[in-house]
């Protein structure tokens, strides 16, 4: 139990867990550093592939959330086949462009909202829609 505990919390200190807002790092002009760890006496913990530390001065933590078309979206690892990329919100709206199946590093997309169950991205110069629970949200892109 307490391995499994402390692999949990490995995975949530880099934002790996599934969830649509989480804190940032930005700097004064508001360019992202990276996802926030922790907050220390002098300096802030980020994470983007490795945990590294940021000074105070001069940096800021804030909340990117999907709701706010923030951060980017990627295709689930464990889904199969071409995901449709929809004009509306909706099963029934029209294919716009379809999210390849690769066994690569997976494109990224930006996240430009949240509608309901599904998120609002844009692809191949394209807005679109693609449900929620064939992609996965993240704050930024690390790949």
């Amino acid at each position: 139990m307490k391995t499994i505990i402390i692999a949990l919390l490995a995975l949530m200190s880099c934002g790996t867990v599934q969830a649509q807002s989480m804190k940032m790092v930005v700097n004064s002009q508001g360019k992202l550093e990276g996802r926030y760890v922790r907050t220390n006496a002098t300096t802030y913990t980020v994470c983007v592939q490795d945990d590294y530390d940021v000074p105070k001065t001069g940096y800021r933590i804030v909340v990117y959330s999907a709701q706010k078309g923030q951060g980017i979206v990627y295709r689930k690892h464990i889904r199969k086949g071409n995901i449709n990329v929809r004009k509306e919100p909706s099963l029934t709206g029209a294919v716009i462009a379809k999210i390849p199946d690769t066994e690569d590093i997976p494109d990224t997309y930006p996240c430009l909202g949240k509608t309901n169950d599904w998120f609002k991205i844009r692809i191949n110069g394209k807005v679109g829609y693609v449900r929620e629970d064939m992609v996965e949200w993240d704050g930024m892109s690390t790949f």
